[in-house]
């Protein structure tokens, strides 16, 4: 009942740009952190590699299930699909989808300790993210050379 006596019958849509520019003059100037005025940081660009890794490890998951369609097809979809998988963009897709498998994994035990409450400081921020970075290189690297050779 309390709500019909404040609408009384009118559209419940609200303009918030228009009352906004009523009552604020709009400002000329940037958003802050704006992208040109920015410097990135080693901690916004690893936030930032997380996410990509974990958006290309959904696509790494759809190769997954195309390449067990393939299968279940027969030996000439298994064929194709591994003659794809076999050319230089297959092997740098490939590539790719076991930095992001393992950078992705090392990350997120980083992000467990912060669960914990470990690493805040910023020196074991900067360590942490730079072990991650560089173990995930060489993992990587350990991974693709055991596989391919």
């Amino acid at each position: 009942m309390a709500a019909a006596s404040i609408f009384n019958g009118r559209s419940t849509h609200i303009n918030f740009t228009y009352r906004l520019q009523q009552k604020m003059p709009i400002k000329q100037r940037p958003v802050s952190p704006h992208i040109q005025i920015y410097r990135p940081q080693l901690t916004s660009l690893l936030s930032i590699l997380h996410r990509a890794t974990g958006l290309f490890l959904v696509l790494g998951l759809i190769v997954i299930c195309s390449w067990l369609v393939c299968v279940a097809l027969g030996e000439e979809s298994f064929q194709l699909f591994n003659s794809i998988g076999s050319t230089l963009v297959g092997k740098i897709l490939s590539l790719g989808l076991v930095f992001s498998l393992v950078y992705h994994s090392f990350n997120g035990i980083r992000h467990l300790a912060w669960d914990f409450g470990y690493g805040f400081e910023l020196k074991s921020v900067y360590l942490s993210g730079g072990i991650v970075f560089l173990l995930s290189i060489v993992v990587t690297l350990l991974i693709v050379v055991r596989a391919w050779l």
